[in-house]
């Protein structure tokens, strides 16, 4: 089962939308050593998901949610088998294998499966 383990918020500016978001609700944001643009952001302790703020420039859709998976190959499968499509996917630093695909209403969703440690 897909659990939502993430989120991303695009913008404009994302370095002002961190600042919104820092002062509304208190979110502290870390700029990515990986990506430019793109921030992460620790919504606070206890239970929740925490989030990111990134540039439209890599995704134009305004909230992604982000699942975690455990065979990324098979849910690609059955998310083309259900009509929707897949993106590329890459290998992300200390988190594992990531990408986006998109269901068959346009929605895009973030896939992870973790490092196996």
């Amino acid at each position: 089962m897909g659990r939502i383990i993430h989120i991303e918020i695009t913008g404009d500016d994302p370095k002002a939308s961190t600042e919104f978001y820092s002062h509304a609700f208190g979110w502290r944001s870390t700029a990515s050593p990986f990506l430019e643009g793109y921030f992460t952001a620790e919504t606070g302790d206890g239970d929740g998901i925490d989030a990111a703020i990134m540039s439209n420039g890599y995704q134009s859709q305004k909230t992604i949610l982000w699942i975690e998976v455990d065979d990324l190959d098979a849910t690609v499968a059955a998310v083309q088998a259900a009509g929707g499509t897949a993106g590329d996917f890459h290998d992300l630093p200390d988190q594992g294998r990531v990408g986006y695909v998109t269901d068959p209403g346009g929605v895009v969703i973030g896939l992870r499966q973790p490092l196996r440690r």
